[in-house]
């Protein structure tokens, strides 16, 4: 197998995957609500969003240009641990489903416990302590102090619960 190649095809792979989530995430800006000010609520996310997008024609366009640099020992997935790697993406599944149903807090909690796992880690304590510190840290990050859309969830809006978080009424 031509490794150059291989590493080219993976290159692409990675740009198409960050290029999508970047697209995905500047129609999720989108629907923040704007204000009056310069700099409002959708300003970060948005930024964010076109780095993703921007940063996946990036890799494709160096993949193009055959710049993806020297070929490691253990790149992609020919020496990777397949298992792990279905684990994580089934992660990201599980934040986009319990985010759809139960609401941003939920969904970081749960899946922080398993990304956790998937690397791991099996001390419950520590993974139940963690989750629940990132969740309270990101929901008064991101919904108390940058403003953010906070969308409830489907199946139960757990807001009413998190509110106090992050001083909503």
């Amino acid at each position: 197998m031509d490794y150059q190649k291989y590493k080219i095809k993976v290159e692409y792979g990675v740009s198409a995957a960050v290029l999508l989530i970047g697209v995905f995430f500047i129609f999720q800006a989108f629907t923040i609500e704007t204000s009056r000010e310069t700099i409002g609520p959708r300003t970060m996310p948005m930024i964010i969003a076109f780095s993703l997008a921007i940063s996946g024609l990036w890799l494709a366009f160096r993949a193009y240009t055959g710049r993806a640099g020297d070929l490691k020992e253990g790149y992609g997935f020919l020496e990777s641990d397949v298992k792990r790697i279905f684990l994580v993406v089934g992660c990201g599944a599980l934040f986009v489903l319990l985010f759809w149903g139960f609401g941003y807090f939920t969904a970081l909690i749960f899946t922080f416990i398993a990304m956790l796992y998937t690397f791991g880690v099996r001390n419950w304590l520590v993974m139940i302590i963690g989750a629940l510190v990132l969740a309270f840290a990101f929901q008064a990050l991101f919904m108390g102090v940058m403003l953010l859309n906070d969308p409830k969830g489907a199946i139960i809006d757990m807001r009413p619960y998190t509110n106090w978080i992050t001083g909503a009424q």
